[in-house]
């Protein structure tokens, strides 16, 4: 997601080493060109900094346009050609200097052995700090265009026009942008955003190679686990492959799919919920509560993958009349969850009110407006039956008597609801007919994400389904009946189709649950997340990743912890996903609690917290 560019203004470091520099020679600069006309009087250590450095940090811009030696003594000994061009610009502070750049360029050009248009733009940057922008290389100014094209939420710009025109503009963009900041300091974040931005780049790139491995191998084991220490980004990476094998860019697509779930086990997380099992229906009129049997969120997710890959498979052939009912009261579903659709026409003409659509997709009508919702829907099975003995719009129109004429093929149900529902179907998606083909579909990737997998008491909850999951017994060879299989109404089994992958997430540190199943276990691969990994992934500034080092290598060095226990990248996030910058308040509200807890019942654990809390504050930047 696009983010403005204030809000990455604000996440770049603005008072570094450089920066004080520049906003302590800039205007030094700028007096020394508008007063002094021989270089030999110039304050030695401002010349030096903007002509005489010979390479890294140039304090009017970060390694671009150096001379050499020779260069430096030919510019000297025309000092009297190059003086009065950079008293114009500084003298100007208000107003591009176009054509004094351009001298400025072509005198220097004459001294210089190659064409150095990045130098000359470097000292008119410097001279005009509130015109120009200090980036002064073609190619990394165009390159930053072009990220802020992808990053920034503003329109940007077109890349145009001479270096000097380009930098104009880039100027104008962070001012007109950051209307309350100090002009000088605004001078010095184009280059830092530049620097952000290729950070950014590279992790997104790093991230993008480590999810198509990822992919690789779970496309040929099914099952993976990934372990870590707590902040690792474990279930962001289980949600950037479940993106990468769905094929969808966004969170919000990624949970409209249809073709991703995401659950979190706990110590009371068990077979009906995953599975299947018995739960209670709403009081009937007597007040009298039932039981009905209802399929769990894993056995749901996988009815949706078995279809998807049964139709994938099918050449075009002829829809069945219960096929083509189902194909036309899936559209119905999904108009009503829209809200496209409200009600429905009864026979009468009057119209009923649709209440909801169940979980398991039957829809369910109000008797009156302001009554509740009916505990007795209009079912698909049901519903298909009835389409058997009428096939089109005009048989159900032609019925005299309602109710006889659809509880002798149904049975006892609310027979105006089922009227209206199929009139209703055939006169919007059309009658059943005997020339209808199926579209042959694609064959779909269904990821099942499990958080916190060893949270749950893993036998108990997938029971018999360790079989199923296996790679080696994916599909029909590996269907198993169900502990409620008796109660189904055909003898049916269940399996896990091969187009259904599980992605699971665990700490290794969790004191609060068993060790995991051993069956279960070599039915996954296992990925550990390390903290330097998730360092990598997250985009994390320099100084975090230095106090994240220095307090994991102290975490290591303490007897009774280890790498398990390190901190992770996330850790060292805002809540916007951003690198933190109060490194106290950090430590204060999430580190310090967390190692405390870590330490609990160890001996000299006050001691060992304030050497952490001591590595964490003098971490050393590499």
């Amino acid at each position: 997601m696009k983010k403005t560019l204030a809000y990455y203004c604000e996440r770049i470091n603005r008072d570094d080493t450089w920066a004080q520099s520049y906003k302590h020679f800039v205007p030094l600069f700028i007096q020394e060109a508008k007063t002094k006309t021989r270089w030999e009087d110039w304050d030695k250590d401002v010349f030096w900094e903007f002509f005489e450095r010979p390479n890294d940090q140039c304090v009017s811009s970060l390694q671009q346009g150096y001379f050499s030696r020779d260069e430096r003594v030919e510019l000297k000994n025309h000092w009297n050609e190059i003086s009065p061009l950079l008293k114009v610009i500084a003298d100007n502070q208000d107003v591009p200097q176009w054509n004094a750049y351009d001298r400025l360029a072509n005198v220097i050009r004459q001294y210089t052995k190659k064409n150095m248009r990045a130098a000359v733009c470097r000292l008119a940057a410097a001279l005009q700090p509130q015109l120009l922008c200090t980036i002064v290389n073609d190619a990394k100014l165009c390159k930053l265009y072009k990220l802020m094209g992808k990053y920034v939420s503003e329109e940007i710009p077109l890349c145009k026009g001479s270096l000097f025109q380009k930098s104009r503009v880039m100027c104008r963009l962070f001012q007109s942008n950051l209307k309350d900041g100090n002009p000088m300091e605004i001078a010095t974040y184009p280059w830092k955003i530049l620097q952000l931005f290729e950070s950014m780049e590279k992790n997104n790139n790093n991230m993008g190679d480590n999810i198509k491995e990822k992919r690789t191998l779970l496309e040929k084991v099914h099952n993976l686990v990934f372990t870590g220490a707590p902040g690792t980004g474990k279930t962001y990476l289980a949600k950037q492959l479940a993106k990468q094998m769905i094929g969808v860019e966004t969170d919000d697509a990624l949970d409209k799919s249809g073709q991703f779930a995401f659950v979190q086990f706990h110590p009371s997380y068990d077979y009906t919920d995953f599975v299947e099992g018995l739960r209670p229906t709403p009081p009937d009129t007597s007040e009298n509560i039932g039981f009905e049997l209802k399929d769990g969120v894993f056995k749901e997710f996988c009815e949706k993958a078995r279809k998807n890959l049964e139709d994938s498979q099918k050449d075009d052939e002829a829809l069945s009349f219960e096929q083509q009912i189902e194909d036309k009261y899936n559209q119905l579903i999904d108009a009503i969850q829209n809200d496209e659709i409200n009600e429905l026409c009864l026979k009468t003409g009057k119209k009923a009110v649709i209440a909801r659509v169940s979980k398991s997709n039957n829809i369910s009508f109000k008797r009156r407006v302001d009554e509740e919702p009916s505990t007795n829907g209009v079912s698909l099975p049901r519903l298909k039956r009835l389409a058997a003995k009428y096939k089109a719009a005009e048989d159900l129109e032609n019925l005299k008597n309602i109710n006889q004429g659809i509880r002798d093929v149904i049975g006892g149900c609310n027979a105006t609801w089922y009227w209206a529902i199929l009139h209703h179907l055939y006169k919007t998606y059309g009658d059943v007919t005997d020339n209808v083909t199926a579209n042959k579909v694609d064959r779909k990737n269904y990821v099942f994400v499990i958080d916190e997998i060893n949270r749950g008491e893993i036998s108990k909850i997938f029971g018999e389904l360790f079989f199923s999951i296996d790679p080696s017994y994916r599909g029909e060879k590996g269907a198993v009946y169900t502990q409620y299989a008796n109660m189904h109404e055909t003898d049916e089994k269940f399996y896990v189709p091969e187009n259904v992958y599980i992605i699971g997430t665990m700490n290794d540190i969790d004191r609060s649950v068993e060790s995991f199943d051993f069956a279960m276990r070599r039915r996954f691969v296992w990925q550990e997340i390390t903290a330097e990994k998730s360092a990598e992934n997250m985009t994390l500034s320099k100084e975090c990743k230095d106090k994240m080092k220095s307090l994991n290598d102290k975490i290591s060095g303490i007897e009774g912890l280890g790498s398990s226990y390190h901190i992770g990248g996330a850790y060292f996030l805002d809540e916007d996903g951003a690198p933190i910058k109060d490194f106290e308040e950090t430590w204060n509200l999430r580190l310090e609690p967390l190692l405390r807890e870590y330490l609990r019942g160890m001996p000299n654990a006050d001691n060992n917290l304030d050497e952490l809390r001591e590595a964490y504050e003098n971490a050393v930047n590499n």
